[in-house]
Parts: C-alpha cells; sequence; structure tokens
C-alpha cells in the first residue's frame, strides 16, 4: 500500500490482491490513516486484481468513518472484472468511481 498527498488530497494506492490475507495486512493502517485525515480521499484500486467481499466491507466501513469527519473515500482506476463486482453488488451505487486517479483528483478540485 503506497500512500501519496496530492495537495489536499491522500492518495492510496492498494495492493494487487484484496483476498483476506490482502484485507488483513492493511485494514487496520488504512482505517488509521484515513480516519486521521478527515479530509478527501482517493483509493487507486488500478494495481486491484482481485476482490473479496471483505474488501468491499474494508472499503466501506473507511467511507462510513470518514463521512461524518467531513471527508469522503473516492475510487479510482477499477479494471473492468473489478468494476462488475462493484456493479454486481451494488457498491457503485454507494461509492463515487472514477476511471482513473487524474479524474478522482479532478472530481475533487471542481467541489
Amino acid at each position: 500500500m503506497n500512500v501519496e498527498h496530492i495537495d489536499d488530497v491522500l492518495v492510496i494506492a492498494l495492493p494487487a490482491r484484496l483476498d483476506a490475507v490482502g484485507v488483513a495486512a492493511i485494514e487496520n493502517n488504512l482505517k488509521e490513516i484515513v480516519t486521521n485525515h478527515k479530509g478527501k480521499v482517493i483509493a487507486d484500486m488500478s494495481h486491484v486484481d482481485f476482490v473479496a467481499s471483505l474488501a468491499l466491507r474494508m472499503l466501506l466501513t473507511n467511507l462510513k468513518a470518514v463521512q461524518p469527519l467531513g471527508g469522503d473515500l473516492r475510487l479510482a482506476g477499477l479494471q473492468p472484472q473489478i468494476a462488475e463486482i462493484f456493479r454486481k453488488s451494488r457498491f457503485d451505487t454507494l461509492f463515487k468511481i472514477y476511471p482513473d486517479q487524474e479524474s478522482a483528483l479532478v472530481s475533487y478540485r471542481s467541489v
């Protein structure tokens, strides 16, 4: 997991496999980083090629944790098979999803 600040946006590049092992490796650290930031967050999923239901729960938990603090968690760069999982589970209705990191960054600038 790579973390960087671009202006006032926290960009987190997620690992390729978000299975039980992958989620366990990052879940606590991700929650701490996101809630401490209390602002605009982008989860860059451009390298993610597998997501388990635990990963969906982890992302939703972080979204719900940051929203009351005035923040937001947006997703960027979903591979087609991952986007399909989000669509079928209707998680695409819960998150703002962008084709790439730059589009997500622009969306925050236009707010």
